[in-house]
């Protein structure tokens, strides 16, 4: 286990009909101007938008507002929203929605404070110094961004996707009511399912040693997502069962899974360029990748992944061997509806393949269980493609 500091600063607040604490927050916060960023008509189908003007009108707040914020998030929204921040002086951002709009929200917040474009940040040319502070609302369970500083865009003129993390970008609040979640759709609540996981699985995944305390603790979380994912499918969905996933994905990507170890992260950065090329949902580009990746590792450093797999194996799995766990996680998303091949939903042949992997390592190379190089990552790409 290797030494930490673990802090996290955001509030969470949690449960039933919550959204009216968004009073006292804005209050306690002394908000005099609100940027509300959200994506297209679902928070206003709810009831939500509704709610949170009423409060705003309440405390005569002056909002502006940057909605149409697409799933995969795209640049040209963030400097929309940078500019009626300068331009009416905004001093506090309202996220309300899912890990897109959330993302945005962020991108927004630190590009405020940049003298040159936002996108310079994600590509590593600068680095963010601050922030507007941001209030989160959910209403989708999956990515967990509500309690960190990360944010993923999209740029549709380089065609590239990228990310950054700021510790100044964590939200002061989180605001999550699993009510919202109970009208998503059944694609959106699968690919979220799939992304708690995905997110367990980069910081499990470790070179890192002794750390069953919070190996544990991801396993945990992970049983849980797949017991309540199961309920859903069954027909006995409830608030109860969405509140345990909305729980699981806040503890997710807050770090606390992942403190103790140096975590993974080459699936994801994989499967940005899958995302970015055909629109993919994010949850189903990482289902695509993941076993495919965990292969190649497994090939290349067995020692890490026996040890990780054979401990899935033995408590998450009921007993089976390490060899058994990557088709155990493959039958797991095939019976949801996943897809697990890039064969199975794309047109893909050689040369987009190595497009792909270009796009995916326009950074340098990923991961630490192996280090994903251009060779590592076509390999992984052409056995999602192929198959075993």
């Amino acid at each position: 286990m290797k030494n930490f500091i673990y802090e996290s600063p955001a509030k969470i607040i949690f449960g039933k009909n919550q959204i009216s604490a968004l009073k006292n927050e804005l209050e306690v916060n002394s908000v005099k101007s609100v940027l509300l960023v959200y994506g297209k008509a679902s928070i206003k189908r709810i009831g939500l938008y509704d709610s949170i003007v009423s409060i705003l009108q309440e405390l005569r707040i002056t909002y502006i507002e940057e909605s149409d914020i697409r799933p995969n998030p795209e640049v040209s929204s963030v400097r929309s929203g940078i500019a009626k921040c300068i331009k009416h002086n905004v001093d506090f951002i309202i996220a309300a929605g899912g890990g897109s709009v959330i993302d945005t929200a962020k991108a927004i917040a630190f590009g405020r404070y940049l003298d040159c474009d936002v996108w310079d940040a994600y590509i590593n040319k600068v680095k963010a110094t601050k922030a507007l502070p941001i209030g989160a609302v959910i209403t989708l369970a999956a990515t967990g961004t509500e309690t960190n500083g990360n944010t993923v865009l999209s740029n549709d003129t380089t065609g590239e996707k990228r990310s950054v993390a700021y510790p100044f970008l964590i939200p002061q609040f989180a605001i999550i009511d699993p009510s919202y979640t109970l009208t998503v759709n059944h694609h959106h609540t699968i690919a979220g399912s799939i992304d708690i996981i995905m997110h367990v699985f980069e910081q499990y995944f470790s070179n890192t040693e002794h750390t069953l305390t919070s190996d544990l603790m991801s396993i945990g979380v992970i049983q849980s997502v797949i017991e309540n994912t199961k309920l859903i499918l069954d027909g006995k969905d409830s608030y109860d069962v969405r509140a345990n996933i909305s729980w699981a994905s806040t503890i997710g990507l807050n770090w606390i899974l992942g403190v103790d170890k140096v975590g993974d992260w080459a699936t994801h950065r994989l499967s940005y360029a899958i995302t970015k090329e055909f629109g993919t949902t994010h949850g189903y580009a990482l289902s695509m990748l993941f076993t495919s990746w965990a292969r190649v590792a497994l090939k290349y450093n067995p020692e890490t992944m026996i040890r990780r797999l054979s401990l899935l194996g033995e408590r998450l799995f009921n007993n089976i061997p390490y060899q058994d766990v990557l088709h155990q996680i493959d039958k797991l998303f095939l019976s949801w509806g996943a897809p697990i091949r890039l064969h199975q939903e794309l047109s893909i042949d050689d040369t987009l393949v190595n497009e792909l992997v270009q796009n995916a390592l326009g950074l340098g190379s990923v991961g630490t269980i192996i280090t994903v190089d251009n060779d590592k990552a076509l390999e992984i790409f052409n056995l999602s493609l192929k198959g075993e």
